[in-house]
């Protein structure tokens, strides 16, 4: 099973913005990960089309299942 940390943000222009994160660790408290996306915005890390983001929406882990069909 893949897992995905998603973390949601809103630019200054407001365009919603996630930046994805592959296999985060598992034992992240949510305190965790919202001090780090608090860290990006404080420090303007990453802007899109020349917009900075501005505002935490939220964070989620998003989880898939593939499953390969053999011929």
């Amino acid at each position: 099973m893949a897992k995905v940390l998603q973390l949601q943000f809103k630019t200054a222009g407001g365009a919603n913005c996630s930046l994805s994160i592959d296999t985060p660790k598992d034992n992240l408290t949510t305190a965790e990960v919202y001090q780090v996306m608090n860290t990006i915005l404080s420090n303007n890390v990453f802007e899109i089309e020349g917009s900075p983001l501005s505002e935490i929406v939220g964070a989620r882990y998003v989880e898939r299942n593939v499953t390969e069909l053999k011929a």
